[in-house]
């Protein structure tokens, strides 16, 4: 850890987890309890259990008008579990971030950092998706040239959604695997990726992407899982409660789900496809990534 002292939050996630493993004297766990409880901070033990593997990453998640809120915050939650590491949200500016649906009753971020103060040494960024915040985003010059640059220098960059798209008319998806959103998928061919229809799919150390939406949490307990090994992973799985029992068993993949739904979103999303199509295209003709 970076200071002397922990966030209430942080110390009950640790308490969570070294009880639950036995980790430390059950007085000394509730000793910690009570002062939690009763918001006071506590120096962080000099000698944490060793399963509980600390670290110092710098992340950041870039946020774009219309962005799919769920894109972004999902894996936000168990990465910024992760006790030392950074976890911050990235902007053209400082100004409030408006999510998909917005003005209709949504929310916005406040951004973190602006693309010219983002560090130049992430050891993650994650792009998000989304509809026309991100047929917007693919032709924007400043997200682009921010994109590249990043996946020039951040030791690994990856995607939630249609945020592969945007990683892809970058050139950062050339050659490697990858996933998108179940309707999108194929287009990953356009960029020179090779569509894989997993949840989450690493291509070497320095790229992975999730598919639709949902996925976000999934690739979050991975990227744990990842930094800070299956000890942590399951601890912040366990404290989140991440146990999905989705009413429609197999309904949120199109080969499992009722095919009547699947032609239904396929016939009411052929329009957006095809400008995601147009989108790739146009993001070529501009550029020489």
């Amino acid at each position: 850890m970076n200071h002397e002292a922990i966030s209430r939050r942080d110390m009950l996630r640790l308490i969570a987890f070294t009880s639950a493993a036995g980790a430390f004297a059950p007085q000394f766990v509730s000793a910690m309890g009570t002062n939690a409880a009763n918001g006071m901070d506590m120096p962080m033990p000099s000698a944490p259990p060793e399963q509980l593997r600390m670290g110092g990453e710098k992340i950041a998640i870039l946020v774009y008008p219309e962005f799919t809120a769920l894109d972004a915050l999902g894996p936000h939650y168990p990465l910024s579990g992760m006790m030392g590491a950074k976890v911050q949200f990235v902007a053209k500016t400082m100004d409030s971030v408006p999510c998909e649906g917005a003005r209709r009753g949504g929310f916005c971020v406040r951004p973190h950092l602006t693309f010219a103060d983002c560090p130049t040494d992430l050891d993650l960024l994650l792009i998000p998706g989304g509809l026309t915040g991100t047929f917007a985003a693919m032709v924007d010059d400043e997200t682009l040239h921010f994109i590249a640059g990043q996946g020039k220098r951040a030791k690994m960059i990856g995607s939630i959604c249609t945020g592969s798209l945007l990683l892809g008319v970058t050139g950062l998806l050339k050659g490697r695997r990858a996933t998108s959103h179940w309707q999108t998928l194929e287009l990953l061919k356009e960029v020179g990726a090779t569509p894989v229809a997993e949840r989450v799919v690493f291509d070497g150390v320095d790229r992975v992407t999730a598919a639709g939406v949902s996925a976000g949490l999934d690739l979050g307990f991975q990227l744990v899982r990842h930094y800070r090994g299956d000890f942590y992973a399951k601890g912040m799985q366990l404290l989140g409660e991440y146990d999905p029992q989705p009413p429609f068993p197999g309904g949120g993949n199109p080969r499992t789900a009722d095919k009547t739904v699947v032609e239904m979103l396929n016939l009411m999303h052929a329009p957006i496809v095809e400008r995601f199509r147009a989108a790739i295209k146009a993001a070529k003709t501009k550029s020489d990534w």
